[in-house]
């Protein structure tokens, strides 16, 4: 069996091969399947949407100073004018739950997090709340002693406590990048906890991913899902390189990435190559030597197309997005090719994000204002 790991070490011809190797195996599986669909007023609102980074995630905010990332409800109603549909909000459950006794929810976060979903449903956005935690905590999810116990307790409660949501409008989404390798110790977890919820939460959609960080391999290397009301998420940041330029996180040499361009080639790099220090040169005419082009951004999303189709599954891309130091003119590039590709697909999107690192706007003296140019690569209006 074909690893996610492996695969990469393959693209871009390892679509195929995983394709085949996936057929395969799912069809071993079946298509067992109950329950009722995801809502159609649901799927359409998921259409085009956009990341809600850093509000429900992080340290909990200074009582008097607040978040820079918390959404006033004119702010919510500007994000609305813009033509998105939905919103997706990442929510750590360190936020939720008492720090020394991880199983007891806090009334009055929860009091808190229901408020803000109904703020966004009041200004006509459907939801995706998708747990997000650190990844020392998801480390700990796959070791033994009983963390993953512990998470679908947690998942209980906030089912629970969210089961009376509108299903139009809500969405439950297990975990954020599981960031495991293994898709065979990802897969029975994802199913105990999808069972979880579906105990306290009859009635709304669950979104489900693949292992690692949620790329299009991983969705295409999980089996179908016991359960019609289940939306497969996958992260669309394809090359990483491009995307994650400049980024201080992740992978040490993003940060000695700078002005590379897409699509990309050995010619269109030279001046990216002149600029990068030593030990990144080579990293940047490897990039250059890919030539990405939007038909090769194409395979990536047919890969998931043709898996999604075979089983009649509902497909979401969760994120996708370019950071903000990538050249501007290749950004808005990518974007526009990225949701044309997605929505060619038939899979709605969500942004990656509002105001984050990878922002589509700005917030000036508590003024949201959007960027023209990524409006016009995600064609909301």
């Amino acid at each position: 069996m074909l690893s996610a790991r492996l695969c990469r070490l393959f693209r871009p011809s390892c679509s195929l091969l995983v394709a085949l190797v996936c057929a395969t195996w799912l069809s071993s599986c079946g298509r067992v399947s109950s329950g009722q669909a995801p809502s159609p007023a649901l799927v359409e609102a998921l259409g085009q949407g956009v990341n809600l980074s850093h509000w429900w995630t992080g340290p909990e905010p200074n009582a008097v100073l607040g978040s820079p990332y918390v959404l006033s409800e004119g702010e919510l109603a500007r994000v609305r004018e813009q033509g998105f549909r939905h919103v997706r909000l990442p929510v750590d459950p360190a936020r939720l739950f008492e720090s020394d006794q991880s199983a007891v929810l806090r009334q009055d976060a929860m009091a808190r997090l229901r408020a803000d979903l109904e703020a966004m449903l009041a200004a006509d956005l459907a939801v995706v709340l998708a747990v997000q935690m650190d990844s020392a905590a998801k480390q700990r999810l796959f070791a033994s002693g009983g963390q993953a116990a512990q998470f679908g307790a947690q998942w209980a409660q906030l089912a629970g406590n969210l089961a009376d949501f509108s299903p139009d409008r809500l969405v439950l989404e297990i975990l954020n990048e599981p960031e495991i390798d293994n898709p065979w110790a990802w897969a029975p977890m994802q199913r105990e906890l999808l069972a979880t919820i579906r105990r306290e939460a009859p009635r709304l959609s669950i979104l489900v991913s693949g292992a690692h960080y949620s790329d299009p391999v991983d969705l295409a290397m999980l089996a179908p899902l016991p359960d019609r009301n289940v939306i497969y998420g996958f992260h669309f940041y394809t090359p990483h390189n491009f995307t994650h330029q400049g980024a201080d996180w992740g992978w040490e040499m993003w940060q000695r990435m700078r002005g590379l361009p897409y699509p990309s080639s050995l010619e269109s790099v030279e001046s990216a190559v002149k600029r990068a220090d030593p030990g990144a040169r080579p990293h940047v005419e490897h990039y250059g030597r890919q030539q990405w082009t939007r038909d090769k951004l194409a395979a990536q999303i047919e890969l998931v197309e043709q898996w999604a189709g075979q089983y009649g599954l509902v497909v979401q891309c969760t994120e996708f997005g370019v950071i903000r130091q990538a050249p501007e003119a290749d950004r808005v590039r990518w974007l526009r090719d990225a949701r044309g590709l997605m929505e060619r697909a038939g899979f709605g999107w969500t942004v990656w994000d509002l105001t984050g690192a990878f922002a589509i706007a700005d917030r000036d003296q508590g003024q949201l204002t959007f960027d023209p140019a990524m409006l016009d690569a995600l064609a909301t209006r």
